[in-house]
């Protein structure tokens, strides 16, 4: 009898170990990506926090020490121009990834198992995260080793039947049928060519390491980076913040992230926080789409502009998306500058004619095209009296802070920061979003703006 009993305990004590592994096997196959923390190992957090650093700050592998503060301006407007030509010349349709030379900040991470340090571009315009691998058949020059997942224990290759190459709108099965080929071309001939992979990516956060598992991201082994200034070298890759199926926040299945710029300047990181982390505020604006066409951009409906309390005379129309796609109004933050269209530009610089009694100057370094001659070397918008431009969006007025708004260009003279759109659409860029935190809603849609210091409290 006894022996009976130990006989069913121990069938009792297998059955119970074989369910435990069928479990065991069951979850680890059915999520294609998990989110582990030192702090609590096998946890997806609920959000977390990242640094970025400005692409011009003494900490990112594009500083040059040699460039003056006029060459830095020059090369991030025409970083600007190269990534507004891309948005309005759409050379592939909607689906067409923004130009990855022109992107403003750069985040450090992790990669591989064991984890290697590198870093990529930030781009809310893009989907699909990509860096550099070994072995290349061809590759650009960056600060630090590429990537060899052949080393790492946790890289996977993607085969043609997986759910994520279909997503990838530009990839392709290999010869053989095994493995699933990306390619990724962008407008400036900047291109990422390889295979569709997974892996685990790493970040600091401030109460502990994240690992994000089974990642799917692309393995460049054939990539041209076609930007260089300065004998800079090019960045190993880009991560993807944008509303598409494989873009960094889409996959983490988190449903909102924010964003904090310092003012480059300062040489300050600035900070992304994803999921609970993020700061959405009441104050929002919805995120809104052509017709029936869903792209990843983050376009937002402007319905008029202020100069202090004088609402600008712009014709009906001049911010709405065309039937045709064309025009409308888009935050991004791969964008140096704000581009404005011609429609509004003209009648907004003839307000501040008629607002602001200082005399009227050329840009001394021919940079600007609206400029004024101030008593003070040393000024502030604010001392002077600038008057306030607002951005009547959908549901919110928001006030463009002055000092983001007018520059000192030497000798007194400050100028307005804003562009000339050369095309129908407006671009908000990450010069007027310093100091202002913006979140992103997916699951409400809605975009929040709130002016505020934007400095890390360490």
């Amino acid at each position: 009898m006894a022996s009976s009993s130990i006989s069913c305990a121990k069938l009792l004590i297998i059955t119970m170990v074989v369910l435990l592994i069928l479990a065991s096997c069951f979850i680890s196959t059915s999520f294609s990506v998990r989110v582990v923390s030192d702090r609590k190992p096998n946890a997806k957090p609920l959000g977390f926090t990242a640094r970025l650093i400005h692409r011009d700050s003494p900490e990112s592998p594009f500083h040059d020490p040699k460039l003056t503060s006029t060459d830095r301006l020059r090369n991030a407007i025409q970083r600007s121009f190269d990534r507004y030509n891309h948005y309005t010349g759409k050379p592939n349709g909607l689906g067409t990834p923004v130009s990855y030379r022109t992107s403003e900040y750069v985040i450090s991470h992790r990669i591989g198992t064991p984890a290697v340090d590198t870093y990529s571009m930030l781009d809310t315009g893009s989907d699909l995260t990509w860096l550099q691998c070994r072995p290349c058949d061809n590759c650009y020059d960056q600060e630090i080793d590429i990537f060899d997942p052949r080393k790492s224990t946790s890289y996977v290759k993607l085969g043609c039947e997986d759910k994520w190459c279909r997503e990838e709108y530009s990839s392709t099965c290999d010869r053989d049928g095994s493995f699933c080929r990306y390619q990724l071309d962008y407008a400036d001939s900047t291109y990422s060519k390889g295979i569709l992979s997974t892996e685990t990516f790493g970040f600091q956060n401030d109460t502990g390491n994240i690992n994000i598992t089974e990642f799917v991201f692309g393995c460049g082994h054939h990539n041209n980076f076609s930007y260089y200034i300065g004998g800079t070298k090019g960045v190993p890759g880009m991560l993807g913040l944008s509303k598409e199926p494989l873009s960094f926040i889409s996959q983490l299945g988190l449903d909102r992230f924010s964003h904090c710029f310092t003012p480059e300047n300062w040489n300050e990181t600035s900070l992304l926080r994803f999921g609970e982390d993020a700061i959405i505020t009441d104050d929002t604006t919805p995120m809104i789409d052509h017709d029936n066409i869903t792209t990843g951009t983050y376009y937002v409906r402007l319905e008029g502009i202020s100069v202090y309390k004088t609402k600008l005379n712009i014709p009906n129309g001049t911010f709405d998306i065309s039937e045709e796609g064309d025009g409308g109004v888009v935050i991004d933050t791969g964008a140096a500058h704000t581009h404005l269209v011609l429609a509004a530009y003209i009648p907004l610089v003839e307000e501040m004619k008629k607002q602001i009694e200082l005399e009227r100057k050329l840009d001394p370094k021919n940079v600007f095209a609206h400029c004024y001659q101030t008593n003070t070397s040393h000024m502030t918008a604010d001392m002077i009296g600038m008057p306030e431009i607002t951005l009547h969006l959908s549901g919110l007025d928001f006030d463009l802070v002055r000092w983001n708004i007018w520059l000192e260009r030497g000798d007194g003279i400050i100028c307005l920061a804003l562009l000339i759109a050369s095309d129908d659409l407006t671009v908000f860029g990450a010069q007027h979003l310093q100091n202002v935190n913006v979140g992103y809603d997916l699951r409400n849609k809605v975009i929040s703006l709130q002016n505020t210091d934007c400095m890390p409290n360490y």
